[in-house]
């Protein structure tokens, strides 16, 4: 009866390992599916707050606290912490402190492409933001770009990266 109970441990524990492996590697293959939507809300974002720019005169906390309401949760708290910083710092620090304190799924090359938006942000007339915006969406569009060709290419792969180790853990444990 002690070695049926053993048994049964052991198996239980077997499968364990195997559905944490498995969970693992579809965790990280998620995180290039979300890479893609967050940067394609803040494509959504910047397209807003261009139209806010052309067609209204609200100030930027503003723009950036409606903005807020119209994208995901990640992206959103950028643009909510921006327009809070906007009260005691300039736009342009206010938008990099935001970005670094944010919690997304982006790399650092979007990071960097989307701190950029920042530098004229308060600075320039309405034209100079405007173009600033769509350089930005161009740099957003490309990094788009490289984010489903890598998700095509590596969601696959660590999903089932995540099969093949749990199994062979399974299989060196028996």
């Amino acid at each position: 009866y002690g070695g049926l109970v053993m048994i049964i441990i052991k198996y239980i524990s077997l499968f364990l390992v195997f559905c944490i492996s498995f969970y693992i590697g579809n965790l990280i293959s998620k995180k290039y599916s979300l890479r893609l939507a967050e940067l394609k809300d803040i494509k959504n974002a910047l397209n807003i707050i261009e139209s806010k720019i052309k067609f209204t005169y609200e100030p930027l906390p503003d723009i950036f606290m409606q903005t807020s309401k119209m994208v995901s949760k990640n992206i959103s708290q950028i643009f909510v912490q921006a327009s809070n910083n906007m009260q005691n710092d300039s736009a342009e620090e206010a938008w990099e402190q935001s970005i670094e304190i944010a919690t997304t799924n982006l790399n650092e090359e979007d990071i960097e492409n989307i701190k950029n938006f920042g530098k004229m942000l308060g600075k320039t007339d309405k034209e100079g933001q405007l173009s600033r915006i769509e350089l930005t969406k161009t740099f957003i569009e490309m990094q788009i770009e490289k984010a489903k060709v890598e998700e095509q290419k590596n969601a696959k792969l660590y999903k089932t990266l995540g099969v093949v180790v749990g199994l062979a853990f399974v299989i060196i444990l028996i």
